[in-house]
Protein backbone atom coordinates (compact mmCIF):
# COMPACT_ATOMS: atom_id res chain seq x y z
CA UNK A 1 0.00 0.00 0.00
CA UNK A 2 2.69 2.43 0.61
CA UNK A 3 4.72 2.00 -2.02
CA UNK A 4 1.69 2.52 -4.26
CA UNK A 5 0.95 5.72 -2.47
CA UNK A 6 4.51 6.54 -2.50
CA UNK A 7 4.50 6.60 -6.46
CA UNK A 8 1.28 7.98 -7.03
CA UNK A 9 2.70 11.09 -5.17
CA UNK A 10 5.88 11.39 -6.73
CA UNK A 11 4.44 10.83 -10.05
CA UNK A 12 1.59 13.33 -9.23
CA UNK A 13 -1.10 10.69 -10.01
CA UNK A 14 -2.71 11.31 -6.28
CA UNK A 15 -3.15 14.91 -4.14
CA UNK A 16 -2.29 14.55 -0.17
CA UNK A 17 -6.32 15.26 -0.18
CA UNK A 18 -6.74 11.90 -1.33
CA UNK A 19 -3.81 10.33 0.10
CA UNK A 20 -3.81 11.48 3.55
CA UNK A 21 -7.43 10.19 4.90
CA UNK A 22 -6.36 6.40 3.13
CA UNK A 23 -2.57 6.41 4.67
CA UNK A 24 -3.44 7.83 8.41
CA UNK A 25 -5.51 3.96 9.87
CA UNK A 26 -2.69 2.21 8.08
CA UNK A 27 -0.06 4.47 9.94
CA UNK A 28 -1.31 3.97 13.49
CA UNK A 29 0.40 1.76 15.51
CA UNK A 30 3.62 2.29 12.39
CA UNK A 31 4.26 5.53 13.57
CA UNK A 32 4.57 7.68 17.00
CA UNK A 33 1.56 9.93 18.08
CA UNK A 34 3.44 13.26 17.20
CA UNK A 35 3.81 11.81 13.58
CA UNK A 36 -0.04 11.48 13.32
CA UNK A 37 -0.49 14.37 15.01
CA UNK A 38 1.43 15.93 12.44
CA UNK A 39 -0.37 14.12 9.56
CA UNK A 40 -3.73 14.74 11.22
CA UNK A 41 -3.04 18.90 11.50
CA UNK A 42 -1.79 18.96 7.99
CA UNK A 43 -5.09 17.09 6.13
CA UNK A 44 -7.14 19.26 8.93
CA UNK A 45 -5.26 21.89 9.46
CA UNK A 46 -3.71 23.21 12.23
CA UNK A 47 -5.74 24.57 14.64
CA UNK A 48 -2.98 25.60 17.61
CA UNK A 49 -1.49 28.24 14.64
CA UNK A 50 -2.16 31.14 16.86
CA UNK A 51 0.61 30.31 19.27
CA UNK A 52 2.97 31.06 15.74
CA UNK A 53 2.14 34.74 16.96
CA UNK A 54 1.83 34.56 20.34
CA UNK A 55 5.14 32.52 21.77
CA UNK A 56 8.09 31.61 20.33
CA UNK A 57 8.37 28.24 21.91
CA UNK A 58 5.73 26.67 19.83
CA UNK A 59 5.89 23.69 18.01
CA UNK A 60 4.36 24.49 14.56
CA UNK A 61 6.63 23.43 11.22
CA UNK A 62 8.52 25.51 10.18
CA UNK A 63 8.11 24.72 6.47
CA UNK A 64 4.72 26.47 6.85
CA UNK A 65 5.87 29.89 7.74
CA UNK A 66 5.99 32.28 4.57
CA UNK A 67 6.88 35.79 4.08
CA UNK A 68 3.59 38.23 3.24
CA UNK A 69 1.53 40.48 4.14
CA UNK A 70 -1.64 40.06 6.24
CA UNK A 71 -4.80 41.62 5.12
CA UNK A 72 -8.31 42.24 6.02
CA UNK A 73 -10.43 40.24 3.15
CA UNK A 74 -13.93 40.98 2.75
CA UNK A 75 -16.68 39.97 0.49
CA UNK A 76 -16.51 41.80 -2.26
CA UNK A 77 -12.92 40.67 -2.69
CA UNK A 78 -11.61 44.01 -1.70
CA UNK A 79 -8.62 43.71 0.73
CA UNK A 80 -6.93 46.58 3.16
CA UNK A 81 -4.10 46.66 5.48
CA UNK A 82 -4.58 45.58 8.93
CA UNK A 83 -3.55 47.89 11.89
CA UNK A 84 -2.47 45.38 14.22
CA UNK A 85 1.07 44.07 15.98
CA UNK A 86 0.80 40.74 14.16
CA UNK A 87 0.45 42.25 10.92
CA UNK A 88 3.86 44.31 11.10
CA UNK A 89 5.47 40.68 11.09
CA UNK A 90 7.45 40.11 7.81
CA UNK A 91 6.14 36.65 8.09
CA UNK A 92 2.79 34.18 9.00
CA UNK A 93 2.19 30.75 9.81
CA UNK A 94 -0.31 28.93 7.18
CA UNK A 95 -2.55 26.64 9.17
CA UNK A 96 -4.96 25.96 6.33
CA UNK A 97 -5.48 22.35 5.31
CA UNK A 98 -3.15 20.51 3.04
CA UNK A 99 -5.69 20.84 0.56
CA UNK A 100 -6.40 24.74 0.24
CA UNK A 101 -2.59 25.06 -0.13
CA UNK A 102 -2.93 22.36 -2.97
CA UNK A 103 -5.85 24.18 -4.64
CA UNK A 104 -4.56 27.41 -4.44
CA UNK A 105 -1.59 27.02 -5.61
CA UNK A 106 -3.23 26.17 -8.82
CA UNK A 107 -4.94 29.34 -9.01
CA UNK A 108 -3.30 31.88 -11.49
CA UNK A 109 -1.07 34.79 -10.83
CA UNK A 110 2.21 34.64 -9.24
CA UNK A 111 0.63 35.79 -5.30
CA UNK A 112 -1.48 33.94 -3.14
CA UNK A 113 -4.15 34.71 -0.79
CA UNK A 114 -4.70 32.41 2.10
CA UNK A 115 -7.49 32.68 4.69
CA UNK A 116 -5.74 32.65 8.08
CA UNK A 117 -9.02 31.42 10.09
CA UNK A 118 -7.59 31.92 13.56
CA UNK A 119 -7.02 35.88 12.98
CA UNK A 120 -10.13 36.17 11.60
CA UNK A 121 -12.14 35.39 14.89
CA UNK A 122 -9.02 36.89 16.69
CA UNK A 123 -8.70 40.36 14.52
CA UNK A 124 -10.87 41.45 12.04
CA UNK A 125 -14.38 42.59 11.97
CA UNK A 126 -17.80 40.60 11.32
CA UNK A 127 -17.62 41.62 7.68
CA UNK A 128 -13.82 40.89 6.71
CA UNK A 129 -11.79 37.51 7.12
CA UNK A 130 -8.01 37.63 7.91
CA UNK A 131 -5.88 36.44 5.02
CA UNK A 132 -2.09 36.49 4.43
CA UNK A 133 -0.53 37.95 0.48
CA UNK A 134 2.52 35.51 -0.36
CA UNK A 135 4.17 34.76 -3.34
CA UNK A 136 2.73 31.14 -4.69
CA UNK A 137 6.02 29.84 -4.63
CA UNK A 138 5.68 29.73 -1.30
CA UNK A 139 2.61 27.55 -1.34
CA UNK A 140 4.65 25.25 -4.13
CA UNK A 141 7.58 25.22 -1.42
CA UNK A 142 5.24 23.56 1.34
CA UNK A 143 3.60 21.47 -0.97
CA UNK A 144 6.84 20.34 -1.87
CA UNK A 145 8.76 19.64 1.35
CA UNK A 146 5.87 18.31 3.10
CA UNK A 147 5.97 15.60 0.21
CA UNK A 148 9.18 14.92 0.68
CA UNK A 149 8.99 14.43 4.51
CA UNK A 150 5.84 12.12 4.21
CA UNK A 151 7.77 10.29 1.79
CA UNK A 152 10.73 9.74 3.88
CA UNK A 153 8.57 8.83 6.95
CA UNK A 154 6.25 6.51 4.56
CA UNK A 155 10.13 4.94 3.20
CA UNK A 156 10.52 4.55 7.38
CA UNK A 157 7.64 2.60 7.87
CA UNK A 158 8.32 0.09 5.25
CA UNK A 159 11.67 -0.66 6.43
CA UNK A 160 10.67 -1.15 9.60
CA UNK A 161 7.82 -2.93 8.36
CA UNK A 162 8.26 -4.49 5.16
CA UNK A 163 4.51 -6.49 5.36
CA UNK A 164 3.12 -2.88 4.89
CA UNK A 165 4.78 -1.96 1.65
Amino acid sequence: MFQELKRQLLSGQTTFTKALPDALPALRGKITDEKLIWLSSELQGYQDGLSFYQTTSHELPPYRVVPGSLQAYYEDGSMEPLNHPYANRPQHFLSAPISWIEEFSTFSGDVSIVELPELSHFMASQRAGVVVVTPKSELKRIIATFRNEFIKLLDQVMQQHPESA
